[in-house]
């Protein structure tokens, strides 16, 4: 049975003229851009999406465009108000109609976008942050440690590419005063999709290492308030409320403030004005140190100028004690010296007796002494000359019976008992196992030698 049909052409024509007859001429919708890009004619394409608020799943999702005659008109009226790009991941509340074709399929034109509600919602998301982290009890953590007094060791979160990490780094290298800085960067992706995840690995290895570092200095180099939204994240701020080192944000926006600026230890505007923070902290230690050692050297002046006044005046009364000092032990030298030299008179005469004495005992002890050894030295003589000899006689013995046997070993001697030794090229054969037919072997006796050929 033949069917009734229509090309695929004629069915997208039939759409496309029911829903151009049934639908209004525009819509104001609520989506998310989860894709953007601007054509070199500067159309400007998208995808916009829905998700559920409860598990975060997609529900809808249309290709969307922007013609370059409106997008003209509509990108610097949205920049100007909400002070961001259209981006990624933002929400925004758009005026469209709906566009059928047949080739092409289903899209949304863009003819306006409310720029009011964009602003409203990434305010009202901060503003959640915000109260969720006051809630946590974390939100004024990082701001109540305190700044290290000489903050050197630097690890510092930034893009390798970015022009403010170059601007900061310039900025601690060539500081007038010459202070020694030792910044390590933690390399991450400061906007975008991967930013926030980026950033919180790179906090992770910082704390992994947190002993080499006394503070943590974050920096960007400014951007659309759009690109720095991941700094308004809720786990990114908790991350640095609760870090147990000081964190400096040089995000570099000056205009609007984000949550990481709010709980950050220090803010400061740019990466250029994290870097005079931290020279101004060790300018301010180094004034202190000069400060303290002018003071220092102040006192010791002073108290070297009294105990200078003090030495002399202490001098003076030396001086005049040692002079009666000194008189009074010469006139008791001099009496010691008259009693001395009568003690030491009647000691010599009583010393040369005794030494007398003594001489005569220690003469009469070495000469008994001297007989003794004298006469023990003779025995020890006697009995070594007799150990001696035993010895030689047998060692001799052993010889004589060694050679014996040796001379029992000689081939001669074996040759004379009646015995010959047989050889294949002058080695003493020992088996016939090497030994072949047509061999020639040579036989010694003990008065010649024999030739002989091996025939079996």
């Amino acid at each position: 049975m033949a069917h009734e049909f229509i090309s695929l052409s004629q069915l997208n024509g039939i759409v496309k003229e029911v829903l151009k007859d049934n639908l209004v001429k525009t819509y104001w919708i609520v989506a998310e851009i989860s894709e953007i890009r601007q054509n070199y004619s500067g159309h400007c394409y998208m995808e916009f999406i829905q998700k559920d608020e409860d598990s975060d799943n997609l529900v809808a999702k249309a290709k969307a465009n922007i013609w370059a005659n409106t997008y003209r008109l509509i990108k610097p009226y949205f920049e100007t108000s909400t002070n961001s790009t259209l981006a990624q991941g933002m929400k925004i509340l758009v005026n469209v109609s709906v566009e059928f074709h047949e080739l092409y399929g289903l899209s949304l034109t863009v003819h306006d976008i409310d720029p009011a509600y964009t602003v409203g919602d990434m305010e009202q998301k901060r503003t959640l942050t915000i109260q969720k982290l006051v809630a946590d009890g974390v939100f004024e953590m990082n701001k109540e440690l305190e700044m290290p007094v000489v903050p050197q060791r630097i690890a510092i979160i930034s893009s390798n590419t970015a022009a403010g990490y170059d601007d900061f780094i310039s900025q601690l290298t060539n500081n007038e005063f010459g202070f020694v800085f030792y910044p390590c960067l933690f390399q991450a992706y400061m906007q975008g999709e991967a930013a926030e995840n980026s950033i919180l690995s790179a906090i992770d290895r910082i704390h992994n290492n947190i002993e080499n570092f006394d503070i943590v200095v974050i920096i960007r180099g400014g951007g659309s308030r759009a690109e720095l939204s991941c700094f308004d994240s809720y786990n990114l701020a908790s991350n640095i409320c609760q870090f147990p080192l000081p964190v400096i944000a040089g995000i570099g926006h000056e205009r609007d403030q984000s949550v990481v600026d709010m709980v950050a230890n220090t803010r400061v505007k740019t990466p250029t004005a994290a870097a005079a923070f931290l020279i101004d902290k060790l300018s301010e230690f180094a004034n202190e140190v000069y400060s303290m050692s002018e003071q220092i050297i102040s006192e010791a002046q002073n108290i070297i100028d009294n105990k200078e006044h003090e030495i002399e005046l202490i001098s003076e009364r030396l001086t005049y004690f040692s002079n009666n000092l000194v008189h009074e032990k010469k006139e008791m030298l001099f009496r010691s010296g008259y009693n001395v030299a009568i003690a030491s008179s009647r000691k010599f005469s009583l010393a040369n007796s005794e030494i007398t004495e003594i001489e005569n005992r220690v003469s009469y002890s070495w000469s008994d002494m001297l007989k003794n050894l004298k006469r023990q030295i003779k025995i020890d003589q006697d009995k070594l000359s007799l150990s001696l000899k035993s010895l030689l006689h047998n060692q001799n013995v052993i010889v004589d019976s060694t050679q014996r046997l040796l001379n029992q070993c000689e081939p001669v001697t074996i040759l004379k008992k009646g015995f010959s030794i047989t050889t294949l090229n002058g080695k003493q054969i020992k088996n016939i196992e090497n030994i072949k037919e047509g061999t020639q072997i040579e036989t010694e006796f003990i008065n010649g030698k024999i030739s002989s050929i091996v025939n079996k």
